[in-house]
């Protein structure tokens, strides 16, 4: 293994496009009727990139000694957080519109919120952030990973995976799809649908430092065909295989770690490689802002204030939600984050190159 310093250009763009997918799923109708489609699997997509991101990184960290499973976790903080809360006023001001101002309660799930305990007992594991549920369970994931996962061979991994994989096909046939996890209800198979996917990554990432693959010719074209796939799949209508679960499955199990064992054999260069990027150092402040702001706005169009919901009017938020993501990533998590690392830089195991999830990394 090396150390960390691999840098797949092509994973930035497949976690950005990823991203975008997920924020036409939760227009909240803000795009007009859009027909429902797999773009849930964007999620398990993440879950991947992140398997695969973490073992580039810090595996071989984790295993020398070099930074313990505390700093490990501390850097993960470090890197999900200060978003995170950036975005809890937002949900709050839209959660207390939606019930009221009932004090006591509010203060119990802003509480909750900073601690990041999911609320089992409501509509949403995370009612102030609803799409942060993924981030749960990778955090949880990346703590496996720091303290057990990264002691197992290639064909224990592969094993768990499998394992976690079927236990997921389960909460899958119950509910009808892979789109589960993120319900208060499904909330055990949340942890099976992560750690299938994230398995794949950490052993997507063994494979190619066993290998060491020849970079494919054509990387920029190659690299855009990819993301063209990807946004062709997740396109698929949910309609067309719901009640069919293993057509999802094949996706994550098959088609999703073909196409990243594909991308991290490609290199970039020009604007591609530069707007590769900067779909991946969008990515986390897209995924993890649109969602209270797409649940205010709702929220104030059902207390009936004249909000247009109109296609053009959806794709002007949109676009705003871009402009926001950015001005977010440079002028505060970005600084914030630095900051923090340079406080804690006279700590030797909480030192380690900042790396961003799959949605999250």
């Amino acid at each position: 293994m090396n150390s960390g310093k691999q840098f797949f250009t092509a994973l930035e763009a497949l976690r950005g496009v990823a991203a975008i997918m997920v924020i036409f799923r939760h227009t909240e109708g803000a795009l007009g009727p859009i027909s429902p489609n797999i773009s849930y699997l964007a999620v398990d997509l993440f879950f991947l990139l992140s398997g695969v991101v973490l073992a580039n990184s810090y595996e071989r960290r984790l295993i020398t000694g070099e930074i313990s499973p505390a700093g490990f976790l501390l850097q993960r903080i470090i890197r999900l957080y200060p978003l995170y809360l950036l975005s809890l006023p937002i949900g709050l001001v839209s959660y207390a519109i939606q019930i009221g101002l009932d004090y006591s309660a509010l203060a119990g799930l802003v509480l909750k919120g900073i601690l990041f305990i999911p609320s089992t007992s409501l509509g949403s594991l995370f009612p102030f952030n609803a799409p942060s549920w993924s981030l749960f369970f990778e955090l949880w994931a990346g703590v496996l990973f720091s303290i057990l996962l990264i002691r197992l061979s290639l064909r224990s991994l592969l094993a768990i995976a499998l394992a976690a994989a079927g236990m997921a096909l389960y909460g899958a046939l119950l509910e009808g799809n892979l789109d589960i996890g993120f319900q208060p209800s499904y909330f055990i198979f949340g942890f099976s649908r992560v750690l299938f996917s994230f398995l794949l990554g950490i052993c997507l990432y063994r494979l190619y430092e066993v290998r060491k693959p020849n970079t494919v010719n054509n990387g920029n074209i190659i690299g855009l065909l990819l993301c063209g796939c990807l946004i062709l799949i997740v396109n698929i209508p949910a309609a067309t295989f719901f009640g069919f679960p293993y057509f999802d499955l094949f996706i994550c199990l098959v088609v999703f770690p073909a196409i990243v064992w594909i991308a991290m054999r490609t290199t970039q260069t020009g604007f591609v490689e530069l707007m590769f990027r900067s779909l991946g150092r969008l990515s986390y402040p897209i995924y993890i802002l649109h969602g209270p702001i797409f649940s205010l706005l709702q929220t104030l169009r059902q207390k009936g204030y004249d909000l247009p919901a109109s296609p053009a009017a959806g794709m002007v938020v949109v676009i705003a939600i871009f402009i926001v993501a950015g001005i977010a990533a440079v002028r505060f998590d970005e600084p914030v984050r630095k900051k923090l690392k340079m406080m804690l830089s006279s700590n030797p195991t909480s030192t380690a190159p900042a790396t961003g999830s799959a949605g999250s990394a």
